[in-house]
């Protein structure tokens, strides 16, 4: 059950990440100094992806007991 719970957060975080990708470089209305700051968002978006495919792979590397 932990493995299932472990897995399905994983893939939720690495869509998360590509819905992060997808949000920062939509099109916004805002004054035109209000840019988008990159270094944040692909910081966000490395972390987000970092930590999704290591949940990922802690379920697929562990043994059955």
């Amino acid at each position: 059950m932990r493995k299932k719970i472990v897995l399905i957060c994983g893939i939720i975080t690495v869509l998360l990440s590509f819905w992060t990708l997808y949000n920062a470089y939509s099109p916004k209305v805002g004054p035109i100094g209000n840019g988008p700051n990159y270094l944040l968002i692909w910081f966000q978006i490395s972390i987000l992806f970092i930590s999704g495919v290591c949940s990922i792979l802690l379920v697929l590397s562990s043994k059955k007991k």
